[in-house]
């Protein structure tokens, strides 16, 4: 499952990139890194299967396709359904659905709104993890911060936030 898409890049002796745009969502089951930028109140999911070293990753804008009309033709753009194909992508990859687990990032307030969009993708995703039984293994969310992601081959993803401070979890 290494075919290059759109977004993706390397050079010869480093592992490719592979770029994940707002409202969309990769797998990989190679050494390669998956990366998203912009992320604001949007949240990164990052899910792997480790031993079997299939990874991906999703970046939603908003929590729920429930109140999208019509039916959501890019399920990544949405929380719940984004995680739902994700999972589902993974598992078609050969990840075991037991042995998932994830990692979130982003979910920021950065704007003064009443219905601040940011806290509710993080609160989504953790009921629909927690729902799928995919522990949450680590994450950066929240504050009022931009963040970019790079989610390596080991499993770590790296976090640099818009204020330059960069840290990795795991």
């Amino acid at each position: 499952m290494t075919p290059r898409t759109p977004g993706e890049d390397g050079s010869p002796g480093r592992p490719r990139r592979v770029r994940v745009g707002v409202g969309d969502l990769a797998v990989v089951d190679d050494d390669a890194t998956l990366t998203t930028s912009g992320l604001g109140s949007c949240v990164a999911v990052a899910m792997a299967d480790r031993r079997a070293g299939v990874r991906g990753l999703l970046h939603a804008m908003l929590p729920s396709a429930a109140r999208s009309r019509p039916a959501a033709p890019r399920p990544g753009k949405y929380v719940d359904s984004g995680i739902d194909a994700l999972y589902t992508a993974l598992v078609d990859a050969g990840a075991a659905s037991t042995r998932l687990d994830a990692q979130l990032v982003g979910g920021a307030e950065l704007l003064d709104l009443t219905a601040a969009v940011g806290p509710q993708n993080v609160e989504r995703a953790r009921e629909r993890l927690t729902a799928a039984s995919i522990p949450i293994v680590a994450s950066d969310v929240g504050a009022d911060v931009g963040r970019t992601v790079r989610f390596v081959a080991g499993g770590e993803v790296v976090v640099r936030a818009a204020d330059g401070f960069e840290r990795t979890i795991e």
